[in-house]
């Protein structure tokens, strides 16, 4: 198996500050219409930054009870129903907060893991009758640029991109997962299962672009390991993603729910 360790990025701000910014907005429109109310049991897998954790401490209230697991727990934020773990989840291993759970939600984690379809079923079997799964991925999908200064710049982030994109599914990252949670959850028993994708612009400085910045920066020693041109990759951090006039797609996100009945 797998070290969880070995291919994930690092949780620091300037991964997980972005992220939060792109996807906390679906995240709580979902925890919106699941409703999980007051004294709820909760389970927040791959916590990062804690923000997720944040809103199930909100909703848990203080009757309820939240735990969060992470293999990097020192940015999850402590609170009085809050529980904490440091745990490889790729590992096989049992969770290391015990259910049943009134609602678990794992984000941009599962996608990592070899054993992910057996997870989805032990995450399901983990439930309350009643309660939900709600897991978030992103997905491999073609770079898109939609404005650049030049017909190079936009090649260049394409290229980059792909680079990216390659390296990530070398190293047992699988960049389709997403479209096939639907399909796992219906396996593991779950109903009300439905499913949402998210694109959105990302221009040169902002959030998304500091992500991606932040995405291959990190990955820039094996993109050039496995044969990508370096000076492709430096002038992608030190230009494009900088850049105003440059304007492209983000990643792909999906974000899955189901119900146990």
């Amino acid at each position: 198996m797998t070290n969880l360790a070995d291919y994930v990025f690092h949780n620091v701000p300037a991964q997980l500050s972005p992220l939060e910014e792109f996807l906390d907005p679906f995240t709580r429109a979902e925890l919106g219409e699941i409703a999980p109310g007051t004294g709820g049991h909760y389970l927040d897998l791959g916590a990062g930054g804690g923000s997720v954790t944040r809103m199930l401490s909100e909703l848990a209230g203080e009757t309820g009870r939240v735990e969060a697991i992470d293999q990097d727990t020192h940015m999850v934020p402590q609170g009085p129903n809050i529980g904490i773990h440091t745990q490889d989840l790729s590992s096989g291993e049992p969770l290391a907060a015990e259910g049943p759970f009134d609602l678990i939600h794992g984000r941009l984690l599962t996608h990592h893991l070899e054993n992910r379809v057996e997870f989805v079923h032990r995450l399901a079997g983990s439930l309350k009758p009643g309660g939900w799964l709600l897991l978030g991925e992103f997905v491999r999908s073609t770079p898109r640029v939609v404005s650049a200064p030049s017909e190079e710049h936009a090649a260049v982030f394409t290229r980059v991109l792909d680079g990216l994109y390659d390296v990530m599914t070398a190293r047992h990252t699988h960049g389709g997962w997403g479209h096939e949670v639907h399909r796992t959850m219906l396996d593991a028993g779950l109903s009300s299962v439905r499913t949402r994708w998210h694109f959105e612009s990302w221009t040169g400085g902002d959030y998304g672009c500091r992500l991606y910045e932040n995405n291959v920066s990190q990955k820039r020693d094996a993109m050039i390991e496995a044969g990508f041109d370096a000076s492709d990759i430096d002038l992608f951090l030190k230009d494009l993603m900088h850049n105003k006039a440059m304007v492209v797609r983000s990643h792909e996100f999906v974000s899955i729910r189901g119900r146990r009945v």
